[in-house]
């Protein structure tokens, strides 16, 4: 999904980042660098991580933006959007796992933060003067963020309103790259509907993940909008899982093609050709995951009914 010179940029921009941690902050750069390895659930280098075609498209969309106003993207411009967008998730992401109460080496690495706040912001700077339009919205959509943190770890039982609000300002943060090219191409207009398209994935990127794992979620005694719906909808003494062979996963699903429908209509107004192939591929493998567990559930089914039927014939002879 990455054209080759937003690979390449990606590939810069890390290896920035590790030569910047390197040089401020010896002893601290391995470690971080670990972690940065092990921060999600399979050991892989950071930009198989990024690259992966299932993460949140955080340094996709910038690129799209610029490709869809100008000839070309800039690279120079394009390498301090992916180092900044690559800093402040990691910022997000060292705090997130520490609220979640799930920490490992997280807490050890706090001071961290302040790496990784510098380098995503300061690369803005380069571009805007301290009185640019621009430095409110970074401001307002960056503390939106960090209350949309909070907010989610003090949550319990969360309902659809709360998790529309709270999952789309969770990946708010990838308005900022956005309204700095909107800036930079004189193009501050796009803003607001390449923000609707950022808040409607927010909820669909965050429901996938609810959905297909919500077994890990409910292991870790982690509050999902899934799982929270599994407590209102599932009958009495019905387990999760039955409830979700039962119903749940069609509702999720359902709640899924409903985004992904409203994506695809905001996309055909944004006049970028890559987002709205991006789409058509993610509605592919969705359906795809779709498919192998409902095969999963009916040969599950299909079991059930053999053993009953043979429990059934063996109490036959019995009588």
């Amino acid at each position: 999904m990455y054209d080759p010179e937003l690979s390449r940029i990606v590939d810069a921009a890390l290896a920035r980042l590790h030569a910047g941690m390197a040089e401020a902050a010896p002893f601290m750069a391995p470690r971080v660098a670990a972690w940065m390895r092990d921060a999600g659930r399979e050991r892989v280098e950071p930009a198989e991580r990024f690259k992966h075609p299932e993460s949140f498209p955080m340094l996709l969309l910038p690129w799209w933006l610029e490709s869809a106003l100008r000839p070309a993207p800039d690279p120079s411009f394009q390498e301090d959007l992916v180092f900044s967008t690559l800093n402040g998730y990691l910022f997000i992401r060292l705090i997130d796992n520490v609220m979640d109460g799930h920490s490992t080496v997280e807490p050890g690495l706090l001071p961290a933060l302040a790496l990784f706040h510098t380098g995503f912001e300061a690369p803005y700077h380069r571009t805007f003067e301290p009185g640019h339009a621009f430095w409110p919205i970074f401001r307002s959509v960056w503390f939106a963020s960090a209350d949309a943190t909070v907010e989610d770890a003090s949550s319990t039982h969360i309902g659809h309103e709360a998790f529309v609000r709270v999952a789309a300002r969770k990946t708010c943060a990838v308005k900022i790259p956005l309204a700095a090219v909107c800036y930079r191409c004189g193009r501050p207009d796009l803003m607001a509907p390449w923000w609707q398209f950022v808040d409607v994935f927010g909820c669909w990127h965050q429901m996938l993940n609810d959905l297909f794992d919500w077994r890990r979620d409910m292991e870790h005694e982690t509050r999902t909008y899934f799982l929270s719906e599994a407590g209102r909808q599932r009958n009495p003494g019905e387990s999760v899982a039955g409830w979700v062979m039962r119903e749940g996963f069609c509702w999720g699903m359902g709640r899924l093609h409903g985004w992904m429908a409203e994506l695809q209509a905001l996309a055909a107004t944004l006049g970028s050709p890559a987002l709205a192939t991006y789409l058509q591929r993610r509605r592919a493998m969705l359906l795809e995951r779709q498919e192998t567990v409902e095969a999963g559930f009916r040969a599950m089914a299909a079991l059930a009914d053999a053993l009953h039927l043979a429990g059934q014939s063996h109490t036959d002879r019995d009588s």
